[in-house]
């Protein structure tokens, strides 16, 4: 299924940024933040790709050279400036891209009146709740 598929992109897309951006931090409060959502990604992941065949799953978390550019720019915006509120800002815009893409997939499915899973709503509530637990940082 599509969305579940979006939800494994999403979530392995996010924690790979959380591990490429948090080595740079110094405030151990973010550490603390961005550890726990990444804890929370990790389940989410684990779920959807367990609802899906291994090769979807494997595919879904997008080629080789996608995961290194992502890592390369990440880590180079990072190392830049490692300040929590440029490292928050960074992981917000990620979770903004994750919400947006999930959006899409439950708004196909609503307008072909199917039904969305649960799951997926969730995912959308946890980008949410993890948006505005990083704007302290700002």
């Amino acid at each position: 299924m599509k969305i579940t598929r979006e939800m494994v992109r999403g979530t392995a897309m996010g924690i790979r940024a959380i591990d490429n951006v948090i080595r740079y931090a110094e405030n151990d409060a973010l550490i603390a933040t961005a550890s726990a959502q990444k804890e929370a990604l990790v389940r989410f992941h684990d779920e959807a790709a367990g609802e899906l065949p291994e090769k979807q799953a494997t595919e879904a978390e997008g080629s080789k050279l996608a995961k290194a550019m992502v890592k390369a720019s990440s880590a180079f915006s990072a190392m830049v400036n490692s300040d929590a509120s440029h490292l928050a800002r960074m992981l917000i815009e990620g979770y903004e891209m994750g919400i947006v893409s999930l959006q899409k997939c439950v708004n196909e499915l609503e307008n072909k009146s199917k039904e969305v899973p649960a799951k997926a709503k969730e995912l959308i509530k946890f980008y949410d709740k993890s948006i505005k637990e990083l704007r302290a940082y700002l």
